[in-house]
């Protein structure tokens, strides 16, 4: 478990662990204090008991030296003993020192001679250490501790005179564990005692130390030889100090743990009651949070209660504020009436409530002109006073202003305004001048109308279907219009149509067809016109008219366009390689006529690569704006770009603009050359436009030529080129190339 995100997730456990650890801490302090009061205490008493086992061991070492010096000084003065060092008698000295030996309790007796000879009680002689001899002949009478072979002794050395110096009598005694444990038992307490050289002493000299284990003293003893100091050590361990105190430590021991755990429960339950207020707040703000609200009960007239209080308080103005902000989101601002929020609001509970009303939307046509007219407070007071109209005929239903122009409508299916008829009535009687002050305001209706179900599997509600319906109804001037799923297509498809075709354009996908222009009078193959054709990989063939138009809209028509001048450019390339050199025809919209940039980039493409085009455009293409429109057309002109005016007759067709535009080619929409065998009026007609277009110096291209009898008509009439299915359908490049081939050999087999 996560000890951090315990720990921060509660404030009840933060309190309990803070409560609990201070305590604690006090408590562990107050314990170790005990602790180390006791420890102390120790410490001295078992200090004075070591001072007095240290005194106690100074006075019987003195008093085993001034035992062993007196025992030593009548062995010297016996006159036959004196006489047998002095002659080095041996035997004598042996028996001598055996029986002094023999008298004495833990002593051992010897002589040393001058000259370094030691004999011992048995007789045996041997040879004196160096600095013990060395201590004889510098010390009068030496007394001291010596160490041989890992052991120590107490020694005293008395020198015999007979009369001049003839030896030293040497008693001595081993320090050994018989000598410790006669020390120790004169302790009071449990010590241990042995004697160290110093540089192996834990403490110094004189001194109480303290080890890991235990606490001691220590003492110098006198050395016999001067150079091998040594110290007696008295240790007493901490164990033992301590367990006189043993029963209070568990006490103590005890009582903190019980202390302990009472803390944590005592802090548990102060933590409880300070965090229950803030534990009920913090429930209180996440019901406030998912929705709901709660107050918070007031128990007590502290900080914790005036903050209930507050919060309290800050609910009830939170769900006035609410209900007001719910108010103003389902109204209309400027005229007061429910909005579209309101509407769609009441449509679902209606259709939850298991009906299926019938959405009605009144549409006040041309509003932006009458709003920019009267203003804007002046056009929400006329669209207040159409809403009450429209109420007062519903026998009061609600008017919802979804936007602003549009006023809604929920009604009944079986209800006697939901029919066609009805709300053409309805538009009839509400279509009547509103006066707003002193204007008077002509109101225009329509309606669209829409059933909740009606509309099921459409990318938009109920209420956008109303207003789409309205949209039509507007459009073609109709009082009524019914929402109509199949006309409204699936328009969310189209807003990705642009950027696949991007994707196309970059790839593979679009290609261009090209239908050749046959001349009439040279009687083969005179040019071709490009016609783009998209291949989608999912949605298969896609038609000119369902992209371009889009293209239009969206303003990536200057890249299609682009896309297929680049490609008609390469493609005559490969057709003047394959000895066809014919000029190509590329339709360019409109928009591309008031488009300095383009004209410029097409300018210098054309002139870069020595292409031969022509530019068919329509007349409407240079209604916005005429004078740029001929400009760019008079510029395309002079730089060699051919210039064709398509779908002549289809449109409204201009005599004026006809004449402005500088045209070489007019094409005769092919509407008219479809019914040219129809009669003698179509023929007329066709006949009066290629003489008008003669007469205005341009050549004439036939467009729609299926029939050969139609082929026959126009070459008496005096047209110049035909295209049509009757001479090839629109084939891509290489297919189109066959088409040639095959027409080049029909010709020169002729």
């Amino acid at each position: 478990m996560n000890i951090k995100r315990w720990y921060q997730g509660s404030l009840r456990r933060k309190l309990t662990f803070i409560y609990s650890a201070l305590f604690g801490l006090i408590i562990l302090l107050v314990a170790g204090a005990v602790y180390f009061s006791i420890k102390i205490n120790a410490e001295r008493s078992v200090a004075g008991e070591l001072n007095s086992s240290v005194a106690a061991f100074e006075r019987l070492w003195t008093m085993s030296a001034a035992h062993m010096e007196s025992n030593a000084d009548v062995l010297a003065a016996d006159f036959g003993f004196r006489e047998a060092v002095a002659t080095e008698d041996i035997e004598t000295i042996a028996s001598a020192i055996s029986n002094a030996q023999g008298r004495l309790e833990g002593q051992s007796v010897g002589v040393a001679f001058p000259d370094g000879r030691f004999v011992t009680a048995d007789g045996r002689e041997t040879q004196l250490p160096d600095d013990v001899y060395q201590a004889l002949l510098e010390t009068d009478r030496p007394s001291g501790v010596i160490q041989f072979e890992d052991k120590h002794y107490q020694s005293v050395a008395v020198p015999i005179k007979a009369p001049t110096l003839a030896g030293w009598a040497f008693f001595w005694s081993e320090l050994d564990s018989v000598r410790m444990t006669q020390l120790e038992q004169l302790s009071a307490i449990r010590v241990t005692a042995e004697i160290r050289p110093d540089d192996r002493a834990p403490g110094a000299d004189n001194s109480f130390f303290k080890t890991r284990d235990a606490i001691g003293a220590s003492q110098s003893i006198q050395s016999f030889t001067g150079s091998d100091t040594v110290s007696l050590f008295i240790t007493y361990p901490m164990e033992a100090a301590m367990a006189p105190y043993r029963p209070m430590m568990l006490a103590i021991l005890v009582f903190s743990l019980f202390g302990a755990a009472l803390l944590v429960v005592s802090g548990g339950i102060v933590a409880r009651s300070l965090t229950r207020p803030i534990g009920a707040l913090d429930r209180a703000v996440q019901a406030l949070a998912s929705g709901s609200r709660h107050p918070v009960e007031v128990t007590t007239q502290d900080e914790f209660g005036r903050l209930a209080q507050s919060f309290n308080s800050m609910l009830g103005d939170l769900e006035a504020r609410e209900a007001a902000i719910v108010q103003m989101s389902r109204e209309d601002s400027e005229t007061n009436l429910a909005n579209r929020r309101a509407m769609n609001d009441d449509l679902q509970a209606q259709i939850a409530a298991g009906e299926t009303p019938r959405i009605a939307v009144i549409r006040v046509m041309r509003f932006r002109n009458v709003r920019a007219a009267i203003g804007h407070a002046a056009a929400a007071q006329a669209l207040s006073l159409l809403a009450r109209r429209i109420s007062a005929f519903t026998d009061g239903a609600t008017p919802y202003r979804i936007s602003a122009a549009d006023v809604g409508l929920i009604l009944s299916v079986d209800g006697p305004f939901s029919s066609p008829e009805a709300l053409r009535r309805l538009v009839i009687a509400c279509s009547q001048p509103a006066t707003v002050g002193d204007a008077s305001v002509d109101l225009l209706l329509c309606c669209g109308v829409t059933d909740a179900d009606a509309g099921r599997g459409a990318p938009i509600g109920p209420i956008d279907q109303a207003v789409v319906a309205a949209d039509f109804a507007e459009k073609c001037q109709n009082a009524v219009a019914r929402f109509d799923l199949k006309e409204y297509g699936n328009p969310a498809a189209t807003l990705s149509l642009m950027s696949e075709m991007l994707t196309a354009m970059n790839g593979s996908g679009l290609v261009l067809h090209y239908q050749p222009k046959f001349g009439l009078s040279e009687n083969c193959v005179t040019g071709f016109e490009a016609l783009i054709r998209w291949e989608h990989p999912e949605r298969g063939r896609i038609f000119p008219d369902d992209f371009i138009p889009i293209a239009e809209e969206t303003g990536h028509i200057r890249q299609l366009t682009e896309w297929v001048v680049t490609q008609a450019i390469e493609d005559q390339r490969i057709l003047k390689l394959k000895g066809f050199d014919l000029p190509i025809s590329v339709n360019v919209s409109g928009r591309q006529l008031n488009e300095e940039s383009f004209a410029l980039w097409a300018i210098g493409k054309v002139k870069s690569s020595g292409a031969k085009l022509c530019f068919e455009i329509t007349e409407t293409a240079v209604i916005n704006d005429p004078e740029k429109a001929l400009r760019i057309i008079n510029l395309f002109r002079s730089t060699g770009i051919g210039i064709s005016i398509d779908d002549y007759g289809a449109g409204l067709s201009s005599l004026s603009y006809l004449k402005q535009i500088p045209a070489n080619e007019l094409k005769i929409d092919k509407s008219f050359i479809l019914t040219l065998t129809d009669g003698p009026s179509d023929q007329l007609m066709i006949k009066s436009t290629i003489d008008l277009a003669h007469a205005m110096g341009m050549s004439v291209v036939a467009e729609g030529v299926e029939t050969e009898q139609a082929m026959a008509l126009l070459k008496v009439m005096g047209a110049d080129t035909a295209q049509g299915y009757f001479i090839s359908k629109p084939q891509p490049l290489p297919m189109m190339l066959e088409f040639l081939r095959a027409d080049t050999m029909q010709r020169e087999s002729a």
